[in-house]
């Protein structure tokens, strides 16, 4: 470790804790090495609906999942380089992804969910159950 003053440097510290977390990163699960898009969850009176910023990927590359009481949301993203000139030629392919898991309330019918991708928003409505409906209800004390 560099020491800079008279004292041990704690950002060196710092980038040798990081570098050495990042060594491990292929032993990682696939969802770990993702992206964590922004998402907007909002309820209204016969729907939840989601909206997730995705710039970038195309939509033959989202899969949409459900998961036991969720939807499971991945996308691949790949990005191509190349550049020519008269003695010189390089190419650079950037792979990675998305994921993101929400979970729902039991009264979502999952399977009856409506996705719609747009200008890298993917916006996805699932509908109420109204046999399942979630409410408030008083219990009385006896």
């Amino acid at each position: 470790m560099r020491r800079r003053f008279g004292f041990l440097d704690p950002f060196e510290e710092m980038r040798r804790m990081l570098s050495s977390f990042y060594e491990f990163d292929d032993e990682l699960p696939v969802e770990s090495r993702m992206r964590h898009p922004a998402a907007d969850l909002w309820e209204s009176d016969d729907a939840y609906h989601l909206s997730i910023d995705m710039p970038g990927v195309q939509k033959q590359d989202i899969n949409i999942n459900i998961v036991d009481n969720g939807l499971e949301i991945t996308a691949k993203k790949r990005e191509k380089h190349e550049e020519k000139t008269r003695n010189f030629y390089r190419m650079e392919r950037n792979y990675s992804g998305f994921y993101r898991f929400v979970a729902l309330p039991e009264n979502a019918e999952l399977e009856k969910a409506d996705a719609k991708y747009e200008n890298g928003v993917l916006e996805i409505k699932v509908p109420k159950s109204k046999e399942k409906a979630i409410g408030k209800k008083l219990i009385e004390i006896k």
